[in-house]
């Protein structure tokens, strides 16, 4: 086939694909908006779905937990340097 002819192919096809994306997307965005007009119940959450707030639930700690029994000693040794370079900057910038 002549190159035209197979230029003319791919961009007839590539129209198609960009109009039914951009179709797609209209469909997408406008969709709910307008659903959102007929549908004027909807079903409530369960309670037992919903993240209880007031809890003071912090079971974070500072101690070492498993990971400190073999090499990691050592590496817990240079991050507490590491953090006393930290300090003496931060001290020293101020």
């Amino acid at each position: 086939m002549k190159q035209s002819k197979l230029r003319r192919r791919r961009v007839i096809r590539f129209a198609i694909m960009y109009f039914f994306m951009l179709f797609l997307f209209i469909i997408l965005i406008v969709g709910p908006i307008i659903a959102s007009r007929f549908l004027t119940s909807l079903p409530a959450l369960p309670d037992h779905l919903i993240q209880p707030t007031g809890l003071n639930n912090n079971d974070t700690t500072n101690s070492a937990t498993g990971t400190a029994e073999a090499g990691a000693a050592a590496t817990a040794a240079a991050t507490s340097a590491a953090a006393a370079v930290r300090r003496a900057f931060v001290e020293f910038s101020y």
